[in-house]
């Protein structure tokens, strides 16, 4: 098994676990903005700790700004936008639309990378296309405005995925990635503190950081981002990006089931048939 296989199923697993609890978040009315600056702020604190054991140091910051500047922004609001999304729409409709960001990726590697997608990735390209049509087509009748703004809201946050892993591309060879971890996330936290002040209401200030609940969940986010990156970072400097993330999209089974079984969240036969071509459309991308 390749190098960037074995890192990028490793990175699934985490991202898998990482969207539930993104998910249990949301369930529990924590404050979107806290969410993401708690987990920001154990990111940035766990590359810190590993330039200083590690003997590194901060002396590698400037070449990796321009990348981790590109990067912390986008997944600031891509992270924010996901976060909206799941308080809007069921698990089972968010994770499969979030995941069209390979479609983005794909078109990406193609037009910058010179990565040429092979005839399963395109078949892979249309069932990813398929899922967005299924999903979009049973929300417009059921007609729910906060579902449909929830679809929206996913596809953002799958467009700022896609660029933020651009740029994660590029920097994977061209800088050290611990200190381009660190300066990425201090962004997220400067993103998420302007947006915690500037558009959280008063009473959701006051009860944001109350009880422990926040603090934990987004510690364990923190955790589990920091390692899936370096992890996803890992897999980009030894494999093509067309094909790492859409090995990263297997882990959208992950929180759809969890959600599926905790909170009950009913998985209607178009949903079930999403996962499934979302399943075929990573393997058969996958493929190459």
């Amino acid at each position: 098994m390749p190098d960037w296989l074995i890192y990028s199923l490793t990175a699934t697993l985490f991202y898998g676990i990482m969207n539930f609890l993104y998910k249990i978040a949301a369930e529990r009315q924590y404050v979107n903005p806290a969410v993401v600056l708690a987990a920001a702020v154990t990111v940035v604190a766990s590359a810190a700790a590993t330039l200083l054991l590690s003997g590194t140091g901060f002396g590698r910051m400037a070449p990796a700004l321009p990348y981790a500047l590109a990067n912390g922004t986008l997944f600031a609001f891509g992270a924010l936008s996901k976060f909206k999304a799941l308080k809007l729409a069921p698990a089972s409709i968010v994770f499969p639309v979030n995941k069209s960001n390979i479609l983005f990726v794909i078109l990406i590697g193609l037009l910058f990378f010179g990565e040429s997608p092979s005839p399963y990735q395109w078949l892979g390209i249309g069932f990813s296309v398929a899922v967005l049509a299924l999903i979009s087509s049973e929300q417009f009748k059921m007609s729910e405005n906060p579902v449909l703004k929830g679809i929206g809201f996913a596809l953002l946050a799958a467009l700022c995925t896609s660029f933020s892993m651009t740029a994660g591309k590029m920097a994977s060879t061209r800088v050290d990635r611990t200190s381009y971890i660190m300066l990425s996330y201090s962004i997220v936290v400067i993103v998420s503190l302007i947006t915690f002040m500037k558009r959280t209401s008063e009473n959701e200030k006051k009860r944001a950081f109350k009880g422990a609940g926040v603090y934990l969940t987004g510690g364990a986010i923190g955790l589990l981002n920091y390692f899936g990156y370096r992890l996803v970072l890992s897999a980009f400097a030894a494999g093509n990006m067309s094909l790492v993330q859409p090995v990263l999209a297997l882990s959208i089974l992950i929180p759809i089931t969890l959600s599926s079984i905790i909170y009950r969240e009913k998985l209607t036969w178009i949903r079930l048939v999403s996962i499934g071509l979302t399943l075929a459309s990573i393997l058969l991308i996958k493929s190459n």
